[in-house]
């Protein structure tokens, strides 16, 4: 193929042989070009580097032999002694078990106020298999970090949120040493904890290892952990990050965004070739007006992409914020005589219902149950109508609605492969594409502001970014036509009546 002026410029970037970052739009042919590059660079070894293992097996097909298509984790894996890796099939110790090995105990720990659930929601049991599980979580923040030793950040970041600030940080002081010992067991060739993938992968990145190619390509940069950001600018090789800051939805996680935080040459590729202009005109708005951007992703000429309505029995694809949200347009699709596959986190979500049948029945939920703090189920449905903007309400609207079993029996039958449309979220969206998309009204937003407060934080903007430049040719929006309204964006139908007046 030839390839187009800004993929040239990529390909002439990445020719020089200086570490650099290819910014590519959403859509706009970033495999393609990073093919164009290893061909350019038929002469020398590259290592493509994926996140898992079925894009890392894709791509091996598309780039030619000079190119190897690996994961950051197989690379540790075949690097790291075999002592180390035999630990994976090491027996789980629960977190019980991990309790008494650990000394570890209950707390009743305060409620943060601005985290209270009712009048009796002022402290919380948390338990010593909870410890258990945050000084394990401990020891995943540190193999995910920069640092060469566990910090009290990560112990600190271990522990929930509702817990009073004072409090929160006398545990992580207690979890610290806990969480060194369990990372000292790891180390330990006769230690008996499990071994977790991540773990192996610290192990090799404490090493200071050298990729052995003359290139590498690094693919969703935007996504990676410090560890790996941290692996790759040791490396003495050139290394070509590629990605879309705009795209980056997963700092909830840690993940830290390369193609903003490298101060390196770069280049963009902002043609899509997935949607025309219209959509790429509605993109625009949140890349602007909300994201601070200058360059404009342009649409496809050949595309001719609508954004307007679009009818529930013709869409391919419903695209949700939360998983509440997009069960209950299942329930209503499959009212409507369609046969939707629901591609969301269904276990947590039947979990989640689950202990709502607890608390409706008085049976003692789980510590980090998402019930956690209600007395009884009417008071978490008080909470959900009288709080805005909590994120309980659509799960609890549905159960009060359709009932526990209901739901739960749909779940249960949302693989299916045969089906005729798709129900996801937006973080389950990020690499798909579909002819015909609706977006759901529960992406989060403030329907009013004082002057200078942001209509709709970076992360969600982010979010609400990716979802949109799912579709192909028709995007429906009417559930948020007010926030895209109030973000610059009129329907096609609101510029026409504002030119007949």
């Amino acid at each position: 193929m030839n390839p187009t002026i800004e993929q040239q410029h990529a390909i002439n970037m990445a020719v020089q042989g200086n570490s650099c970052k290819v910014t590519a739009y959403a859509g706009a042919g970033k495999t393609s070009t990073l093919k164009l590059i290893g061909d350019a660079k038929r002469n020398q070894y590259g290592m493509y580097l994926a996140f898992n293992k079925a894009i890392a097996t894709e791509a091996q097909s598309k780039f030619n032999q000079n190119v190897k298509c690996k994961t950051f984790h197989s690379l540790a894996f075949n690097s790291v002694p075999r002592w180390l890796t035999n630990k994976l099939k090491n027996r789980r110790l629960m977190s019980n078990q991990l309790a008494s090995r650990y000394d570890l105990e209950s707390f009743k720990v305060p409620v943060a106020l601005v985290q209270q659930r009712g009048e009796e929601d002022k402290a919380r049991l948390f338990s010593s298999k909870h410890m258990a599980t945050a000084m394990m979580n401990t020891v995943g923040y540190f193999c995910r970090s920069n640092h060469n030793e566990i910090q009290f950040a990560h112990a600190y970041a271990a522990l929930p949120v509702w817990m009073d600030d004072t409090q929160r940080a006398e545990l992580a002081n207690i979890l610290l040493p806990k969480a060194y010992d369990y990372w000292m067991d790891i180390l330990n060739p006769t230690g008996i904890n499990r071994l977790e993938h991540d773990h192996y992968l610290k192990y090799w990145a404490l090493s200071n290892p050298i990729i052995n190619a003359d290139f590498i390509l690094f693919d969703e940069a935007q996504d990676a952990d410090p560890i790996m950001l941290n692996v790759l600018s040791k490396q003495p090789t050139q290394v070509i990050y590629v990605g879309d800051r705009h795209q980056q939805i997963y700092a909830f996680r840690g993940a830290v965004n390369a193609m903003q935080s490298l101060d390196i040459t770069e280049t963009r590729l902002s043609q899509s070739f997935r949607f025309g202009q219209n959509i790429a005109d509605l993109a625009n708005k949140i890349l602007f007006n909300v994201l601070d951007e200058e360059i404009p992703l342009r649409g496809f000429e050949r595309i001719e992409s609508q954004v307007g309505e679009v009818d529930d029995m013709v869409a391919d694809a419903f695209i949700y914020r939360t998983n509440a949200s997009a069960l209950s347009n299942m329930v209503e699709l499959v009212k409507l005589g369609r046969e939707p596959r629901l591609e969301v986190d269904t276990s947590s979500l039947i979990k989640n219902i689950e202990d709502a049948k607890k608390l409706k029945a008085g049976i003692k939920l789980n510590d980090g149950s998402i019930f956690e703090g209600f007395s009884d189920w009417k008071e978490a449905v008080e909470h959900a109508e009288e709080v805005k903007g909590n994120d309980l309400k659509p799960l609890i609207s549905l159960i009060e609605k359709v009932g526990e079993n209901v739901l739960i029996e749909a779940l249960l039958k949302s693989s299916s492969s045969d089906y005729d449309c798709i129900i996801t979220t937006a973080h389950k969206s990020k690499g798909l594409e579909f002819n015909k998309v609706k977006l759901g009204g529960d992406f989060f937003y403030k329907e009013a502001t004082e002057p200078g407060v942001p209509l709709i934080s970076e992360d969600e903007a982010r979010l609400l970014y990716v979802a949109a430049t799912r579709a192909k040719k028709q995007l429906d929006i009417t559930a948020l036509n007010p926030l895209f309204k109030k973000i610059g964006y009129n329907t096609k139908a609101e510029v026409n009546a504002l030119c007949v007046q």
